[in-house]
C-alpha cells in the first residue's frame, strides 16, 4: 500500500544521502594547510643558541691599579654562551677568571714552604645587542661575516691571596666592574664553528678601561632553516 511505498522511499532516500554525504564532504571538505606559509617561505629565523671560549686582555684604570696594588692589565680566559633571535637581536653572557700582577704582595709559611700572593679575579658579564644577518661571502652561502654592537654590564670579584694554600691570609682587592658598550666581528668559515673579536670599552665607575676578547663559537642549535614545499593533494584524491 501507500506506508510500504512511503517506507521504501524512505529508507531509499536515507541510503542514497549516507552513501552521498560523505562523498559531498570529502569534496567539500577543506584539506589542511600543508603548503609553506609565507613566513615558511623566507625561511623563518627562529632562535639559535651558541657557545665559545675566548682568550682576553683588559686594561685598568691606573688610578685604580695604584690603589689596589696591581699591575694595570689583566689577562685571563672565558667561556660564553648566548641567543640570537630573528637573525639580529642578541643576549649574551660570560663568564672568566682573569689575573694580573700583584705589586702590594706578601709572603707567609706553608707545609710547601714560602709562597707569594697572587691576584686573580672570577668575572661575569652579561650583554644585549644587535648585529646584522650573516653575510655570504662566497656562492655557497657557507662561509659568513657578521657585525654588531652589544650594551651590558661586567661583575668583579677580586682577590689577593695564596693560590693552591689552605688557610692562608686573603683579602678582596677593591676593582670595579661597571657597565659597557662593544663592537663585535664574527667570521664563519663554514659550519657550525666561526672565530669572533669584541673590542670593548668600559664607562661609569668602571675601574677598567677596556678589554680586547678573541675567542671560538659554536652554534648549539642553527636557525630554522627553510621548510621543503609539501605537494597539495588534489581534491578528488588523484
Amino acid at each position: 500500500g501507500s506506508t510500504t511505498t512511503s517506507m521504501r522511499t524512505f529508507v531509499l532516500g536515507a541510503c542514497m544521502a549516507a552513501g552521498l554525504l560523505p562523498v559531498r564532504a570529502a569534496a567539500g571538505q577543506e584539506l589542511p594547510d600543508t603548503a609553506p606559509s609565507p613566513r615558511q617561505e623566507r625561511g623563518a629565523p627562529g632562535i639559535e643558541k651558541w657557545g665559545g671560549f675566548d682568550l682576553l686582555t683588559s686594561a685598568i684604570q691606573d688610578e685604580a691599579a695604584l690603589g689596589a696594588g696591581t699591575g694595570s692589565r689583566a689577562y685571563g680566559a672565558q667561556l660564553h654562551l648566548g641567543l640570537t633571535a630573528r637573525r639580529v637581536l642578541t643576549l649574551s653572557t660570560d663568564l672568566g677568571i682573569v689575573g694580573m700582577s700583584d705589586e702590594y704582595a706578601f709572603t707567609q709559611e706553608t707545609t710547601h714552604g714560602e709562597k707569594t700572593s697572587g691576584v686573580a679575579a672570577g668575572m661575569g658579564s652579561l650583554a644585549l645587542g644587535l648585529r646584522t644577518p650573516p653575510l655570504a661571502v662566497d656562492r655557497t652561502g657557507r662561509r659568513t661575516v657578521s657585525a654588531g654592537a652589544n650594551a651590558g654590564y661586567t661583575l668583579l670579584n677580586v682577590t689577593r691571596t695564596i693560590s693552591n694554600c689552605t688557610g692562608c691570609h686573603g683579602e678582596d682587592v677593591p676593582l670595579r666592574g661597571g657597565p659597557f658598550w662593544e663592537g663585535v666581528l664574527e667570521v664563519v668559515p663554514g659550519g657550525r664553528w666561526g672565530v669572533s673579536a669584541r673590542y670593548r670599552t668600559y664607562g661609569g665607575a668602571s675601574d677598567l678601561r677596556d678589554a680586547l676578547v678573541v675567542g671560538g663559537t659554536w652554534r648549539l642549535q642553527r636557525a630554522a632553516e627553510r621548510a621543503p614545499a609539501v605537494p597539495v593533494p588534489a581534491a578528488d584524491g588523484k
